[in-house]
This record gives structure tokens, C-alpha cells and sequence, in this order.
């Protein structure tokens, strides 16, 4: 399993972070990691390449062949036990975390309001329809919680009523949102799986592609700074301590600077110079809208 990070809003994510990077805290971390989600099965660092300890060459690309080979050597010790009814399903800290985490992966999300009583029973209903063939990949799920939670109607437009799944779709930063669909708790499974497939048929079609540079000046333009639950910054020393100084050390932080920076002016791609910086910005995401290949 690898696993990606939902941006800096948990001390225990960061905790997991650290583990993989000898004490380090970046944004990026690599492992695979058994069944239990403790033993490992690969080495550590900042990519698959890293941690499966491939090295790059002519015609390899960024990752090489033998990422994908290594990580299916692994896989081959390990068959289906389960059925689809035990997977985990996803969700969010906050709501406001799984909105600016759907508008950056541009996917749609789903999110249940529900009576703490009947919200293990939508959760284990999901999981099978979550993955679904048709469906896995394509969406972002996330449950209410009375606090975290309580003003999450204040960012959204079009829900009606107290309870619901609320199919919804972010603003291009993540920090508003509007309803596509609502249906009722106890909808149908296949007729809810009909009306996520028809809203996210609507939002692939109309939803513009990202540019990293674009977007990211476009939203220093429009002032729009997301506040983290944790601090800002990597810890690229280990000294336990997030990095905000600017420079190699750090990129600094707070509304001025940004969560990131693009690359310095004049270089416009290529990896990056020195081992201190945290690795080259992404220019595109690499899953179209709405979760399609």
C-alpha cells in the first residue's frame, strides 16, 4: 500500500511521515506496507523508486519499469481473502480538508450527514459500492462529525434538509463548493451508484484540467491561503522542529508565502539542483477530472 498523505491536519500522520524518513518530515513519503498496515515489505523514502530501490536510466522515466515490477513481485505473495464489504472507506479529518482535497484531485465528493446511530451502518453499506469497478477511484468520501463539521453548510450551495449524501463539487481552490446531487440516506445502492455515475459523467466533461504554474498563480493573485491544522513546512533536518525559514532549508510559510513555491525564476523544469529542496512541483495532476485514466 502507499500512502498519501491528506495534507498536513493530523499530528499521527506526520508521526507515520517521520517514521519512513528517519525522523525527517517532507511531503512525500513512500512504503509498502502488509495487510495489517504495519509490517513492511519495501525500504523507505521520498518515492516508490526510493523505496524500492530503483535507479533511474536512459528510457526509465521518472520511476522506471522497475517500480511496477518490483511492486508486483510483492503483491504476488499476497491473494484476496476479504470480500469488498471489509474495505476501508475513506474519510476526511474535516470537511473543509476532504473539499480542498477533492478540488486539488479534481473529483467530485461524496459527503454523508447522518444520525451517529445509523453512520456504521452507511459506512459498511458504501464500502462495496465504493468499490465498485465502476466507481473506485473516481470520487472522495467523507462523514460528518458534529464538531469538526458543524458549519460545513456555510461553504456549500444547494443542499436541502438536515440529512442526506450530498454529491459535491468544489471551487477551483477548494474553499467553496455546490451540491450536484442529494439523495437520502437510505437510498438504494443502485440508485445511488446511477446518480454518482451521471454527476460525474456532467463534471468530467466540464470540468477544466488543471495547469500547476496557472492555478497556483491564480490563486496567489486571488489571496486564497488554506490553513492547515498543522503547521506549515517540512522538517528536512529531523530535529523535530518544521522548517520555516525560506531558502534551502525551507519555503517559507503563512498566507504571504503559500503552502509552495514554484521553482526558482529562470528554471522552468528538470529535477531539482541540491538535496536540501523537497523535489520538483507537479505541472499536472496525473488523473483527468473525475477520476478517469
Amino acid at each position: 500500500m502507499c500512502v498519501r498523505l491528506e495534507s498536513y491536519e493530523s499530528e499521527e500522520h506526520q508521526k507515520m511521515v517521520r517514521s519512513f524518513l528517519d525522523g525527517r518530515f517532507e511531503n512525500t513519503a513512500f512504503c509498502l506496507l502488509a495487510p495489517d498496515g504495519e509490517t513492511r515489505l519495501s525500504g523507505t523514502g521520498r518515492s516508490p523508486s526510493q523505496g524500492l530501490r530503483q535507479r533511474r536510466g536512459p528510457g526509465r522515466g521518472r520511476e522506471g519499469n522497475g517500480v511496477v515490477e518490483a511492486m508486483e513481485q510483492v503483491a504476488e505473495k499476497f491473494r484476496p481473502r476479504g470480500t469488498k464489504e471489509g474495505a476501508i472507506l475513506q474519510d476526511f479529518h474535516s470537511f473543509r480538508q476532504g473539499l480542498n482535497v477533492a478540488s486539488g484531485d479534481q473529483r467530485l465528493m461524496i459527503f454523508v450527514v447522518a444520525a451517529e446511530n445509523d453512520r456504521k451502518a452507511l459506512r459498511t453499506g458504501l464500502r462495496s459500492l465504493m468499490s465498485d469497478k465502476e466507481i473506485i477511484g473516481k470520487f472522495h468520501t467523507d462523514f460528518a462529525e458534529e464538531g469538526p463539521d458543524s458549519q460545513w453548510r456555510d461553504a456549500i450551495k444547494g443542499e436541502k434538509g438536515k440529512t442526506g449524501i450530498f454529491v459535491i463539487r468544489a471551487d477551483a481552490f477548494g474553499q467553496t463548493g455546490s451540491v450536484m446531487e442529494q439523495l437520502p440516506v437510505d437510498v438504494k445502492t443502485e440508485e445511488l451508484k446511477k446518480a454518482l455515475l451521471k454527476a460525474n459523467a456532467s463534471f468530467s466533461k466540464t470540468e477544466k484540467r488543471k495547469v500547476y504554474s496557472e492555478h497556483v498563480a491564480a490563486g496567489r493573485r486571488a489571496r486564497v491561503y488554506f490553513e492547515n491544522g498543522m503547521p506549515y513546512g517540512e522538517d528536512r533536518d529531523g530535529d523535530g522542529v518544521i522548517d520555516h525559514r525560506r531558502g534551502r532549508g525551507g519555503r517559507g510559510a503563512g498566507p504571504e508565502a503559500g503552502e509552495r513555491r514554484g521553482p526558482p525564476a529562470g528554471r522552468r523544469g528538470g529535477p531539482p539542483r541540491g538535496t536540501g529542496r523537497p523535489g520538483q512541483p507537479p505541472q499536472r495532476p496525473r488523473i483527468r477530472p473525475g477520476g478517469t485514466e
